[in-house]
């Protein structure tokens, strides 16, 4: 009997791994003559931008890696760039103390925001687009209007340079990370802080929040990344595994997903799940510090900026993922042996390469070659048993937990019979039996079959609780045999009874 619906259920997500994988750039972005230490994606995913330590932003095609423009003005450092929400203008934050607005197509900044009198280290756009929010090394941020330039708020409170900065999803608060190990999350229209993440124990360097506006990521120099609940400021969890400080921060635009950047002696970005914080995999090729780091808006690359001087971007390879079917989806076993079906694909590296198994999702097998079909021994004791795969690809990630299940069922079925209600005779030969059967607790009673002799029997057959059935000849007494077979496939004892055929 075939289990409804078909097996091979996800039943877990795979726990954070050291393990390291790596994927090779799709496109690389050569041109600055100094560290990159800002990234950015256009809405649309159609234009790339960069922002570098040679003063200089350039806009790319993220298709060819060409070099479209570049953007000249600042006499320092742009440690940061953002598009506007509908693509038409750049954003430029300078350690020349400046923020500066430019068409996206090429020509002169059309606004310069001035006011703060140390660098500016982090820029974003208002969900609108209508106002642009700066924070330097002056320990405040300034909220501006994109339009005519005006300063309309300085958020101050932080006791030391901020680094980063981000503005809510729903417009009405706005984030700042500071090197005086906090970030704080501020109302934009009285601008008073609403709440203060502390737990990081050296600088924050950078914030985002989720797509949904309901989490907070921060990432610091304590080399870890903290994920948080933003209306309750509550810790979620904290991401470890960079070797350096954490200068980059970022969620897919589903919100699934996380990416942290690693500064010197790291020079990877990772992935995580947003769901339970555990490592997808690491990307490398970078070969120094990557100082800043983003998703592409459809979620499947990595744009990243290094002290390598070149940007990169990079396809994230899927995950590795697979298949179990027990028995060929059979519902029932009766016995502890059965056989494994499995299928894999994705992976980062060169792919799967090892499986292992469990009863219960705790104790596992050792790491073992893949075999699309495996002997396995479920544990003892009748009843449901669930068997579960893990896979790992050539870089040592692991895949989701998938599973399949199966009854054991090693207990015989048992039964009765009774022809003609007990008669202790008959004069014709067309007889009718009356049949019961029971199974317990285990997989059911599903077919029955019959013998007058006991080697010779009739085809298995759907149960029925009453049946007719013709002796065989002559005159005597006559003995019917009947057999039950349950859904696991185990065979009752043979259970009779008789009657005398007196024919004139």
């Amino acid at each position: 009997m075939l289990k409804t619906p078909l097996g091979s259920l996800v039943i877990g997500m795979a726990a954070a791994l050291c393990a390291v994988a790596t994927a090779g750039a799709d496109v690389t972005f050569t041109g600055h003559t100094d560290n990159v230490v800002a990234v950015a994606f256009s809405p649309d995913g159609l234009k790339v931008l960069t922002g570098s330590k040679d003063k200089l932003a350039k806009l790319w095609n993220p298709e060819t890696g060409a070099e479209a423009l570049t953007f000249t003005g600042h006499s320092d450092w742009v440690n940061s760039v953002a598009f506007s929400p509908d693509g038409t203008q750049v954003l430029t934050g300078s350690g020349d103390s400046t923020a500066k607005l430019w068409p996206v197509y090429g020509g002169a900044a059309t606004k310069t925001f001035s006011g703060h009198i140390y660098g500016v280290y982090s820029v974003a756009f208002s969900p609108d687009g209508t106002k642009v929010l700066t924070g330097a090394g002056d320990g405040t941020a300034k909220l501006w209007d994109a339009a005519t330039g005006d300063n309309l708020k300085t958020f101050t409170g932080h006791t030391d340079e901020i680094h980063g900065v981000a503005y809510s999803p729903d417009g009405t608060q706005v984030l700042t990370a500071s090197h005086d190990k906090t970030a704080k999350l501020w109302d934009v229209a009285t601008g008073l802080v609403v709440r203060t993440f502390t737990g990081h124990t050296d600088y924050v360097l950078a914030v985002a929040f989720s797509p949904d506006g309901t989490k907070v990521l921060t990432g610091s120099t304590d080399h870890t990344a903290k994920l948080w609940n933003r209306s309750t400021g509550a810790l979620i969890r904290t991401l470890t595994g960079h070797a350096n400080e954490v200068p980059s921060v970022a969620f897919s635009a589903d919100g699934a997903r996380m990416l942290t950047s690693g500064g010197y002696f790291d020079d990877s970005v990772k992935l995580w799940t947003v769901s339970t914080g555990a490592l997808i995999g690491t990307l490398t090729g970078h070969s120094t510090g990557v100082w800043s780091a983003v998703f592409s808006p459809d979620g499947t690359q990595v744009l990243s900026g290094g002290g390598d001087k070149k940007a990169m971007l990079q396809t994230i390879p899927p995950s590795a993922t697979g298949t179990i079917v027990i028995n060929n989806n059979l519902s029932a076993t009766p016995s502890p042996q059965v056989t494994l079906a499995l299928t894999w694909s994705g992976g980062w590296g060169t792919g799967v390469v090892r499986m292992r198994f469990s009863d219960n999702g705790s104790t596992w097998t050792a790491w073992e070659p893949l075999l699309s079909t495996r002997p396995y021994t479920l544990p003892t004791g009748d009843g449901y048993k669930t068997v579960r795969v893990q896979f790992r690809d050539s870089d040592g990630n692991n895949s989701a937990v998938f599973s399949d299940y199966i009854m054991l069922d090693t207990t015989l079925p048992t039964g009765g019979i009774i022809i003609n209600g007990g008669a202790l005779s008959t004069p014709v030969q067309l007889v009718s039996l009356g049949l019961n059967w029971a199974d317990g607790a285990g997989s059911g009673a599903a077919r029955m079959r019959f013998s007058d002799n006991g080697a010779t029997w009739t085809p298995w057959e759907t149960l029925k609780a009453t049946r007719a059935y013709t002796l065989p000849l002559p005159n005597g007494y006559h003995t019917v045999r009947v057999q039950f077979r349950d859904g696991a496939g185990n065979v009752s004892a043979a259970y009779n009874d008789y009657i005398k055929l007196a024919m004139p």
